[in-house]
């Protein structure tokens, strides 16, 4: 049987907010302001995925009223 471990990690990319330029890059791909996307990535971590959900739940929540901003 042929195993996929070759024992390399695999690449996850992550959200690197001390880079200006990647901050800005991952607020214009995820359509906020660049303090949105510290703020989440202080919430839920610096995982892309874990950051656009959280986005995308705090924008309707936002949106239906639920909650007052980000803060």
């Amino acid at each position: 049987m042929i195993s996929n471990d070759s024992g390399v990690r695999e690449y996850r990319p992550r959200i690197d907010i001390s880079d200006y330029f990647e901050l800005r890059g991952w607020a214009k791909r995820f359509g906020v302001t660049a303090a949105e996307v510290r703020q989440a990535v202080a919430r839920v971590g610096d995982h892309p995925t874990n950051v656009e959900h959280y986005l995308r739940f705090v924008s309707a929540s936002v949106a239906s009223g639920l909650v007052d901003g980000l803060g």
